[in-house]
């Protein structure tokens, strides 16, 4: 009686530890599964998004504090990985404006981007360069030129649409040095819903990816 007792008793504990060690390794499963399915890319300052307005930003309309979104219209890639998918949304506001007309001069306009959003609804904080255009009113022709932030987050291409888009801004308002129109009403600064601008981060910031799925 006591050799099938002490029997069954050692049946139960190797019993046990086969579960704990099943468990074990399932949980080391799981946590391998969650590394394979996830990882972190960073993206360096300087790195350049490509995003089109979602509303039309107007100097003789809009006024500081006003929400500025842009989304993207062409993947951003690091080590040969999209880490950021066109159609990621862009988010930022109206720091600095001015209507024509001012004493100083003419119209000029202020954007600061602050916020990536993917088209999962993760959002992470950015620091990009800021977007600037400034109109000089010198009682003759409004000139419109990039402030020293725009170079690097400035306007890019033309109107997201048909093929004439660029011809038509041009025909209303002025075209900058890099034969991008913009267009112009009363001096006013207005960038159409549509317009695509560049975006370049000034500070790196960490994205958290998926890979592709293996086929």
């Amino acid at each position: 009686m006591k050799s099938s007792i002490a029997l069954i008793a050692g049946r139960g504990a190797l019993a046990l530890a086969a579960l704990a060690t099943l468990a074990l390794w399932g949980a080391g499963c799981g946590q391998q599964v969650a590394a394979d399915k996830e990882k972190s890319e960073t993206l360096a300052s300087g790195t350049e998004f490509v995003g089109a307005l979602q509303s039309t930003i107007d100097t003789g309309k809009n006024k500081v504090g006003d929400k500025v979104t842009l989304r993207t219209v062409q993947d951003v890639r690091v080590n040969e990985m999209t880490v950021v998918p066109a159609g990621s949304t862009i988010n930022g506001e109206v720091t600095h404006i001015e209507g024509a007309g001012r004493l100083a001069g003419g119209a000029a306009l202020t954007l600061r981007y602050t916020e990536l959003v993917m088209p999962d609804g993760k959002s992470y904080a950015i620091s990009a360069a800021p977007f600037r255009l400034e109109g000089k009113g010198d009682g003759k022709e409004t000139a419109l030129e990039i402030g020293g932030g725009a170079v690097a987050g400035g306007i890019v291409g033309g109107i997201l649409g048909g093929k004439d888009d660029i011809a038509k801004g041009a025909a209303a308002g002025a075209i900058l040095g890099t034969g991008v129109a913009v267009a112009t009403k009363g001096n006013q600064i207005v960038l159409p819903a549509g317009q695509k601008l560049k975006v370049a981060l000034d500070g790196p910031v960490s994205i958290v990816t998926k890979p592709a799925p293996t086929s």
